[in-house]
């Protein structure tokens, strides 16, 4: 038993986290209305399934939709159950997700050093640009983010703990399944391979015969396999194409659709992972090194944890953002070890590297700030909503408040820097979110011209777009979707004896005669149609 001093500061650990929690992933949560792209997609196959009552094979634009599994899509649709269809609905569950990795993370850190450590980390994690990102977003990779995390959690727990031993691994396949549901083989391949290297280099691979593999995967599959299988007989197509041609050809295939080279995650972590980022190479030598002041197998489990999802996804053909969220809480936790050195065995030659790691994020944003003076974006406003005068205090903030970190560090006052760079964080939330994100709100989303849509179209009819579905407009409206792919196709429709409206970017908005008329514009968005509505819309 931990004495009473003890568990009342993990007390406040914890609450201190929840309400970090609260104002990063919940902070006007539903204030803004779903984006595009993907936010909207996600929302309306979730709302479609409450509308449908299919709850097995989720649907996008009449058209079932196979490239995702269902668990995200279900805890959504139970979200619109409760609370009607919103976007505080449609996020709610990828905050829950967000504040529930947090925790684990917590969880695992004092796991391994104490709870200072589990603190540090699980703060770390909350405040990365892109965790914060996803936490309040409509999109799978925080589920499997935090489902792969919780089963890593719980192996790490079960491979050193003897008490309750077996309970824990066996909830470790409880995680594993969901994990599956949450993303697919993925959910099932990144653990495995983190824990079986883990494992080959403690030089422990007797440990498998522990593991409870038998009963495991008998409560594995109870979890993972039923949805696959039912969706499986009422769509006998779905199993080649997630299996073969969504997973298998997405990682081999030249042809995949978001083809990027392999060194496409180095900027994407570091600009994701900000503004911890600039500690992970030095933590990593650490972790390599055995240079924590730390006993136990836990540094190299992070780092094995690390490389296997950035190397996974960097050799995949197929690569987005999102695909190395799951890496996230090894990151965290090895910046927390480092940091933690700063409290427990500060050394002038780690402060020295910790300096220099983060000076050059100090020289990024001085530069940053003087080429946005010298060279300013006068197209900004126009491209995207946002102000010039609200990038200029942004920046000049964001530089401050890493000025004022840099000099906590350099001065050796450790609680005080790490205090500075939550603080920015938070702050820099804040401002997005109740100053600049209004103007953005009509470039990213079509909320609006969807329902002026609805009022000026019959009910039933499709949503017409030019070249590109805009995914938010189908969860504003109850109508599905067309395309016109071709500018021919285009000229055709507005050629139509009756009132047509077509939806579509400006940059493609065509001239013809006669010219189209532009019912309504937001942001760089437009309703056009042939003929002048009979009200002023």
């Amino acid at each position: 038993m931990l004495p009473e001093k003890f568990r009342k500061k993990e007390t406040w650990h914890v609450l201190a986290l929840i309400s970090l929690c609260l104002v990063l992933f919940f902070f006007r949560l539903g204030t803004r209305p779903l984006w595009d792209i993907d936010e909207g997609m996600h929302a309306a196959t979730s709302r479609q399934m409450v509308l449908s009552g299919d709850w097995i094979t989720p649907t996008f634009n009449g058209k079932p939709f196979f490239d995702k599994p269902v668990l995200f899509n279900w805890l959504a649709a139970v979200s619109f159950l409760v609370f009607g269809f919103t976007e505080f609905a449609a996020r709610l569950p990828a905050a829950v997700l967000g504040s529930g990795c947090v925790l684990v993370t917590y969880l695992l850190g004092r796991k391994i050093s104490g709870p200072r450590l589990g603190f540090l980390g699980a703060l770390i994690l909350a405040t990365a640009i892109e965790f914060i990102i996803l936490s309040r977003a409509v999109v799978h990779d925080i589920s499997l983010a935090f489902f792969v995390t919780l089963a890593l959690y719980l192996f790490y727990k079960g491979y050193r703990d003897e008490r309750h031993k077996k309970r824990t691994l066996l909830l470790f396949y409880v995680a594993l399944g969901f994990a599956v549901l949450s993303k697919g083989p993925v959910g099932l391949a990144l653990p495995a391979m983190i824990i079986g290297l883990h494992l080959w280099v403690q030089k422990d691979l007797r440990f498998v015969r522990q593991m409870q593999i038998g009963w495991g995967m008998v409560i594995f599959l109870a979890i993972a396999a039923p949805w696959y299988i039912l969706i499986a007989l009422k769509n006998p197509a779905y199993a080649g194409y997630f299996f073969i041609t969504q997973n298998l050809g997405s990682f081999l295939s030249a042809e995949a659709r978001h083809p990027e080279p392999f060194y496409y995650y180095l900027p994407v972590f570091f600009g994701g992972f900000f503004p911890w980022s600039c500690f992970l190479p030095l933590a990593l030598v650490y972790a390599v090194r055995r240079r924590f002041h730390i006993t136990g197998d836990a540094p190299a489990l992070l780092a094995i944890w690390f490389s296997v999802v950035f190397v996974f996804f960097s050799l995949a053909n197929s690569k987005l953002s999102t695909y190395i969220l799951p890496l996230f809480p090894a990151a965290a936790l090895l910046v927390a070890l480092l940091v933690n050195e700063l409290f427990t065995a500060p050394a002038p030659a780690g402060r020295r590297a910790m300096g220099y790691c983060f000076l050059p994020v100090v020289l990024l944003f001085l530069g940053a700030l003087a080429y946005l003076w010298l060279y300013p974006p006068v197209r900004l406003e126009y491209d995207s909503g946002v102000k010039l005068n609200q990038i200029n205090l942004l920046a000049v903030w964001l530089t401050g408040c890493v000025l004022t970190a840099f000099f906590f560090l350099v001065s050796k006052k450790d609680t005080a820097f790490v205090a500075s760079l939550v603080t920015m964080v938070v702050s820099a939330l804040l401002i997005f979110v109740t100053l600049i994100v209004g103007d953005i709100n009509p470039y990213r989303s079509t909320r609006e011209l969807a329902r002026q849509y609805d009022r000026l179209v019959p009910a039933g009819e499709s949503i017409v777009f030019y070249r590109r579905i805009k995914d938010s407009a189908l969860f504003y409206t109850n109508r599905h979707a067309r395309v016109l792919e071709t500018e021919k196709q285009l000229q055709d429709f507005l050629a139509s004896g009756k009132r047509v409206f077509c939806i579509l970017t400006r940059n493609r908005l065509i001239k013809s005669y006669p010219a189209p008329y532009v019912v309504v514009r937001k942001g760089d968005k437009l309703l056009i149609s042939n003929k002048k509505p009979p009200i002023n819309p």
